[in-house]
């Protein structure tokens, strides 16, 4: 039976015997992928496979240090699995590591208005983004849809303790800026922190 990736976590023993509701889990050392049987063909990702995603990795994230996969990730077996855990050993053991006790948070600037469509907005925007990530481990832009009215979108990894500071980081933005808002959501699982190669 094929296997769906939901994600890469740690080989805790005591955090793999509190197994996630319709799992399993293929163990190469000290690395855990945790799938569920699926048959081996393309996965949409559409609202129910989202929704199962993201239930099983907010609860491995509860856990420990966790790896998304994108949605739709399906190995013709557990063997498959094991190789490409193998493979990418190193690499998945570094990005695990790297998102350990942090979390991420998206933020989106938007006019106050949207008729407003003054060119300083985005300059004064993207400032304001520039100083948020002095209180981020990692930033990353993201493409911002000029319909909603979205001026400038980033993502940001956070030190989990300092989640609370990065917050008021956020509102004291909002503050300065006068004719944004600032729409901060999170603290999520690394999503957009994490690219994974496939291969087996």
């Amino acid at each position: 039976m094929a296997l769906k990736l939901f994600g890469v976590t740690v080989n805790d023993a005591h955090l793999i015997s509190m197994s996630v509701p319709d799992t399993e889990t293929i163990v190469v050392r000290d690395l855990a992928a945790v799938c569920s049987t699926a048959e081996y063909r393309a996965i949409s990702a559409d609202d129910d496979s989202a929704a199962a995603q993201n239930r099983v990795i907010s609860i491995l994230t509860a856990r420990g240090p966790v790896l998304p996969a994108p949605i739709g990730v399906v190995f013709r077996s557990g063997e498959s699995v094991e190789r490409w855990l193998e493979l990418h050993y190193g690499a998945l053991t570094d990005a695990l590591t790297f998102v350990e006790n942090r979390v991420a948070a998206r933020v989106h600037v938007f006019r106050q208005t949207v008729d407003d469509e003054r060119t300083d907005m985005s300059t004064i925007a993207e400032e304001c983004l520039r100083v948020l990530r002095t209180s981020a481990v990692a930033t990353l832009p993201l493409r911002a849809e000029k319909l909603t009215g979205v001026i400038v979108s980033a993502a940001f990894l956070v030190e989990q303790d300092k989640w609370n500071d990065f917050v008021l980081d956020v509102d004291a933005q909002s503050k300065i800026a006068l004719g944004l808002r600032f729409d901060l959501t999170g603290p999520w699982p690394p999503y957009d922190f994490v690219q994974m190669q496939l291969q087996a």
